[in-house]
């Protein structure tokens, strides 16, 4: 009797540790072992998971800061649209150079001969404006891309994003959008900003001079015509670019600076460095001399 007894006591206690062991701990999982909460199933609009719960990264105010950006774009494309406003003087000083009175007043002075090398550079820079104008409608057409995503984080009542998911998303479009319009900025400085900045006031004074010594000459009233167009264009095309000269960098610094403040927590580190090498690119394209310019026109 008493060995039956010892059986079924035995048999209790391996019950009653079998049962201790099956238990959960307050993670949830058996055993000590650490593991990490899946977090919520879903979140609030304009939230993601992060580490287990959901925080905020998109308001519709941040929403509303990057489509001013694209506005901001859309802005200087129109004020582009008054390219003519330079390219047009161009175009009647290389008709001026093809007269006759004007070939002989610049085989008489020398600074007349050189100025047609320069002619050729500001037809160029009149040229990379025109482009440029195209690249800013493309870059707006990318801000609205990428608006596009922070909309639907807004929108979007299915399953919670992870936060990581969600940055690499933003963070290619942003550099879709920062990476070319950075070159195309940096073009225009250097190739259309520059030599028009140093060039097109010494050209304008260069056209009175040739003008006046052609019509000494007897150059007649074609030539008189056109010198007087090619004198008031010039007038207004240098108010213009003085007007210009500084709106594309400082533009670009807008769009990047407010990018980065309005998505802090959707750009990873090697975008943020992207963005950085991007501006000070662009601000040392300010301080290059003309490509091409030459150092005495």
């Amino acid at each position: 009797m008493r060995r039956i007894q010892t059986v079924v006591a035995t048999l209790g206690l391996l019950t009653s540790l079998a049962a201790c062991g099956g238990k959960k701990d307050d993670a949830g999982t058996k055993g000590s072992g650490e593991v990490t909460p899946a977090g919520p199933a879903k979140c609030p609009p304009g939230n993601v998971v992060k580490d287990g719960a959901c925080i905020v990264v998109v308001t519709p105010e941040k929403i509303a800061e990057v489509a001013k950006l694209g506005t901001r774009l859309d802005d200087l494309a129109k004020f582009l649209d008054q390219v003519d406003t330079v390219g047009a003087p161009i175009e009647l000083f290389n008709g001026l150079r093809q007269l006759d009175p004007w070939k002989a007043a610049k085989a008489k002075y020398e600074k007349l001969a050189a100025v047609d090398a320069v002619a050729d550079t500001l037809d160029g820079a009149v040229k990379t404006l025109r482009t440029f104008k195209g690249s800013l409608g493309e870059a707006s057409a990318r801000l609205g891309h990428l608006k596009g995503s922070l909309d639907q984080l807004m929108t979007d009542t299915g399953a919670a994003h992870k936060i990581e998911d969600v940055r690499a998303q933003i963070s290619t479009q942003l550099r879709a959008t920062v990476e070319p319009l950075a070159a195309q900025v940096q073009d225009t400085i250097q190739n259309a900003l520059v030599p028009l900045t140093t060039q097109l006031s010494k050209v304008s004074n260069l056209v009175i001079m040739g003008c006046t010594m052609a019509d000494l000459s007897g150059g007649g009233d074609k030539m008189k015509d056109l010198c007087t167009q090619a004198q008031a264009g010039f007038t207004k095309a240098v108010a213009y670019v003085v007007e210009l000269k500084g709106k594309p960098a400082q533009l670009f610094t807008e769009v990047t600076s407010q990018l980065e403040a309005q998505l802090t927590q959707l750009v990873d580190a090697e975008t943020l460095k992207l963005v950085g090498a991007a501006q000070v690119k662009v601000s040392e394209a300010l301080r290059l001399p003309a490509a091409g310019s030459g150092s005495g026109h």
